[in-house]
């Protein structure tokens, strides 16, 4: 009888141990297909609302065309990252299609302003921002605008929780730029880099 019992016991605790496994499975394969709703603040002591946000990702073909409303480009060399960005209110201003430019940035030519761009970091067409991750302090980005090269250095890498917030911390006495992603399943990565210079093309 007690044999019995201890084997009803063992077969009790395997099928335990299955079905959590299958669950923690299912929940990791549903996150890596999901995007949150994110709302960017910049801060240096206090936070402003930057009113846009993430949508979920779309596997579509991305075309590389120049369409209407292009306002400039970005260009990383370190990760061999050139894009077309577009008008805020265009509707190729699409973190689903393009680098999307967040609604409360301020162009590159604004003094002590902060151009603010999302990207996808996925394996989809979409993951323009995929290879963020690899960027180190003193990396260039160079936004081209109106004619204009804004040269980058990046000066602040670091990640936070998703939490539905990303909090934008930077000197607001200097003109910037912020590049924002997933990290894996809960975390985003925010990239910053200050004006080093502007060439006239």
């Amino acid at each position: 009888m007690r044999r019995y019992v201890k084997n009803i016991g063992f077969i009790l605790i395997i099928l335990g141990h299955y079905c959590f496994c299958s669950y923690v499975l299912n929940e990791v394969h549903n996150m890596k297909n999901y995007e949150p709703k994110i709302v960017y603040r910049e801060s240096k002591d206090n936070f402003e609302d930057v009113k846009d946000s993430f949508k979920e990702v779309k596997k579509t073909e991305v075309k590389t065309d120049i369409k209407p409303n292009n306002l400039g480009t970005i260009y990383i060399p370190k990760i061999s990252l050139r894009r077309n960005l577009y008008d805020l209110n265009s509707k190729e201003n699409d973190v689903d299609k393009n680098i999307q430019i967040i609604k409360g940035s301020s162009m590159p030519d604004v003094s002590k302003g902060n151009l603010i761009l999302a990207g996808h970091n996925g394996n989809t067409a979409a993951g323009h921002f995929r290879y963020l991750y690899k960027l180190s302090l003193g990396d260039l980005v160079t936004i081209n605008y109106k004619g204009v090269d804004y040269n980058y250095k990046i000066a602040k890498i670091y990640d936070v929780f998703k939490t539905g917030n990303v909090a934008i911390y930077r000197d607001k006495d200097k003109k910037a730029v912020t590049l924002i992603t997933c990290l894996g399943n809960d975390k985003q990565l925010v990239v910053i880099g200050y004006l080093k210079d502007a060439v006239t093309l």
